[in-house]
């Protein structure tokens, strides 16, 4: 049954409201009324239902605050349905701005009016509901899954509970309490794909992806990322039991999807499997690692998992000889990792499981290594130092020299004069 909340500071509204309609025959449960805003949101964060019909004015919050609040908080479920004594523009922008179902006016209300605006709302939970089981497939909201996922793989959030809140907002309803994730990043070859149309493409690509969300999605629970017309991307969604062994899991899924596509498509399929993510932020380092694992592999095998601990270790000592090459630069994390086309987050991580120390601590000991060669020659002064190495000021350049060495830059110099 779908649950429906009633508010409205009329009781008599209310009454009228609750027997307007024959709810049961449209499949609603009422799960309760209130009287004011305020215990509005309270039966909706006990309840949850899923469609609210809200006067606009009532104390404590008003019907569209509600319905802001509620957004805020639980996305794009529950929907609203606005009433209001009067018609009035600007509410009627607030209400329809907000998403609401309708704005229906109290006055003109009738029996035929209120079941339209609810068969309307169970249209759109339904393409809700089917948007969050099919990998978000409307049209509007696979846009939103997709740059969703593609700030994920870039790592634009923060921590997770920003990652929860914008997936609630979105109404994207993505389950992040599994025990791992894995990437796959999935490149497309067919035959006369240079001369083929877009259309074509288009047409091609929706169907191949299509396939793989099915396939891949009777053993292991996924969500397909469109890239461009050659490339997606798959995050796998591992369970307990399947992190351990979850090489050989996915293999034998890809081959079959791979076998699949070629089949019914002739599209060849190359896939590269990142590495494991144990939480949902680091979902984009097992992205880093699929992409680069897939242009890093001669295709001789379809599918190809990334080779981590030796691969790790050599983009970590790649890095260290580039900041070796470059101490005269403001060398920042972001800049060093967009040389390398990893996420800033994932050279960071490399750093600290690979590295004596943190990136910015290695990049520092290396600057303040080559300072100390510079002062003890005794023909360089302190403020070139500072600018021939890339720091800021002499001052910031003094107080990182001490945190290192324990000395000021003058009293190292007499130190070894």
């Amino acid at each position: 049954m779908i649950k429906l909340l009633m508010a409205d500071d009329e009781p008599l509204v209310l009454v009228g409201l609750q027997s307007m309609l024959n709810w049961a025959e449209h499949g609603i449960e009422i799960c309760g009324t209130a009287r004011n805003g305020g215990q509005a949101m309270e039966l909706i964060e006990k309840h949850r239902p899923d469609i609210v019909v809200t006067d606009i004015r009532m104390p404590i919050l008003s019907g569209l605050e509600l319905m802001v609040s509620c957004r805020e908080k639980f996305g794009r479920v529950p929907l609203f349905i606005i009433l209001t004594s009067v018609e009035e523009y600007q509410h009627v922008r607030q209400a329809m701005s907000g998403q609401a179902v309708d704005y229906l006016v109290k006055l003109e209300l009738t029996p035929d009016m209120l079941a339209q605006s609810i068969i309307k709302a169970k249209d759109i939970l339904h393409s809700l509901g089917r948007a969050r089981d099919e990998a978000a497939t409307e049209p509007g909201m696979q846009s939103l899954h997709d740059r969703f996922f593609m700030g994920l793989f870039s790592g634009q959030f923060e921590n997770e509970e920003f990652l929860h809140r914008q997936s609630t907002q979105l109404g994207l309803g993505i389950d992040f309490s599994y025990a791992s994730y894995a990437v796959c990043y999935c490149e497309l070859d067919s035959p006369g794909a240079d001369n083929a149309s877009t259309d074509h493409l288009m047409s091609l690509y929706t169907s191949t992806t299509r396939m793989a969300k099915e396939t891949i999605g009777q053993y292991v629970p996924c969500h397909i990322t469109s890239v461009d017309l050659r490339h997606f991307v798959i995050t796998f969604c591992l369970g307990p039991q399947d992190s351990e062994s979850y090489q050989s899991l996915l293999q034998g899924v890809l081959e079959q999807t791979i076998r699949l596509i070629k089949n019914y498509f002739n599209v060849d399929l190359a896939c590269a499997v990142g590495a494991k993510a144990d939480t949902p932020l680091s979902i984009s380092s097992s992205y880093d690692t699929a992409r680069k694992a897939l242009n890093d592999e001669n295709r001789a095998r379809p599918v190809h998992f990334y080779q981590e601990d030796r691969k790790k270790s050599h983009i970590v000592e790649q890095v260290k000889c580039y900041i070796g090459q470059n101490l005269d630069k403001q060398l920042t994390l972001k800049q060093v990792a967009d040389v390398f086309g990893y996420s800033p987050k994932y050279i960071s991580l490399l750093f600290a499981k690979h590295a004596e120390n943190s990136f910015v601590e290695y990049i520092n000991a290396q600057k303040i290594a080559r300072a100390k060669e510079m002062l003890i020659s005794g023909n360089v002064k302190v403020y070139e130092i500072s600018d021939r190495l890339g720091f800021e000021s002499a001052f910031y350049f003094s107080k990182v020299f001490k945190k290192h060495t324990g000395f000021s830059p003058r009293d190292f110099i007499r130190k070894n004069s």
